[in-house]
Order: C-alpha cells, then structure tokens, then sequence
C-alpha cells in the first residue's frame, strides 16, 4: 500500500457570497491528515474567503480561517505547496465537516469549483 494518498474535495460556489457547507469522509486506508492544500480557480478568489474545517469532530480550522493561508502561486513546487500540521490529526475514514464563504470580491467566474486537497499518510 502507498504511504500517501492525496484526497479532493470539490465545493462548488454558485453565487458571490455563498457560504457552501460540504461533508465527506476521509480514506480508511490512511491514518493521519498531514497536511491540506486549497486551489481556487483564480487569485482574486482567494482573498477574503474563508475555510472552516472539522475531521472526525475535531475543529481543525475556524469558520473565519483565511483561505490566503492555505493556498500559494504556481512557482511553488507541488510538495510544498501543503500546510503541514504539526500535531497528529487522526483521519482513518473519520468524517469531514467543512464550510467555505466567498468572498464576493468580484461579480465574474460564477459559478467556479474550489478544490481542498487533503494530505493523508499511512503512518499512525
């Protein structure tokens, strides 16, 4: 079995200022989130926005968490493109509660898909 996996979670923005819930479940298979990435399809996206995350019922990030912290440009290389948390984050098929707020800082690109990338490892 491979050490990693990394899981997609697309939420799909339908409007200016949605605020989108999204749930899931992380992959059995893998025991611990290590780190998450998120793509939005343009720069502009990403400021203001907001990312509140839980796995397995444990707050990871506030609802008021900046996307900005979470995402970098493309002269970053793909590994290193990931928040690493510090602190074990069980993630064993635990269940992913999340909600994304747009920012509404532009009236184009409606509707778009946001990507959240989740990093997980086979280490426990």
């Amino acid at each position: 079995m491979k050490q990693h996996k990394y899981q997609l979670i697309r939420v799909h923005v339908p409007e200016p200022g949605a605020s989108v819930r999204f749930t899931g479940e992380t992959d059995r298979s893998y025991g611990r989130l290590a780190g998450i990435f998120v793509a939005m399809p343009e720069p502009i996206k990403e400021i203001g926005a907001a990312l509140g995350l839980k796995i397995g019922g444990q707050e990871i990030f506030d609802d008021e968490h900046d996307v900005r912290l979470l995402t970098c440009g493309r002269e970053v290389a793909p590994n290193d493109k990931f928040y690493q948390f510090p602190e074990h984050i069980e993630a064993g098929g635990a269940s992913i509660e999340g909600r994304l707020v747009d920012a509404a800082n532009s009236d184009q690109g409606y509707p778009f898909e946001a990507r959240i990338i989740l990093h997980l490892v086979s280490e426990k």
